[in-house]
């Protein structure tokens, strides 16, 4: 459980393996925290989502190996700035190590709907005609959802 009140900011990428010289931007930008309560994390993906073809489900990006989490947590507003570009700073320097996709529940409401696409890749589409189905009144949108909007 978070504490109440706290204000976050996120940054993600996937990458496709962890190149020899990431780590001294990793801890370049880990000393750096504008507050201790932010970090950079890399969590292994793989596993049994990565044993189904990438048509199964809604999951998009299964045969990505890692993932990039770059989160400013803080606790005061006057903090805003600073942590926010704290993360932004570590995410331009270490986006250029990843796929170009991203996971959806690590994607914050100033990323354009382009970085939605990469959360589901080819099975953006198909996730816009269930929600045109299912939701078309767009009840489900407080968090990068699916859109109701024509299929490209």
């Amino acid at each position: 459980t978070q504490p109440k009140g706290r204000r976050y900011y996120w940054k993600s990428e996937y990458l496709g393996g962890l190149p020899a010289n990431m780590d001294e931007l990793l801890v370049e930008h880990a000393s750096r925290v504008a507050s201790p309560h932010s970090a950079i994390l890399v969590f292994p993906l793989g596993g049994a989502i990565s044993d189904l073809p990438e048509d199964h489900s809604a999951v998009g990006n299964r045969d990505t190996e890692f993932v990039l989490n770059i989160g400013g947590g803080w606790d005061d507003p006057a903090g805003d700035e600073a942590n926010m570009r704290w993360a932004k700073d570590a995410y331009d320097a270490l986006r250029p190590f990843g796929t170009g996709g991203t996971y959806v529940n690590f994607q914050t409401e100033d990323e354009g709907d382009d970085r939605l696409h990469t959360a589901y890749r080819r099975n953006f589409d198909r996730l816009v005609e269930v929600k045109r189905a299912w939701d078309p009144e767009n009840f489900f949108r407080h968090n990068r959802n699916i859109p109701v909007q024509e299929a490209a």
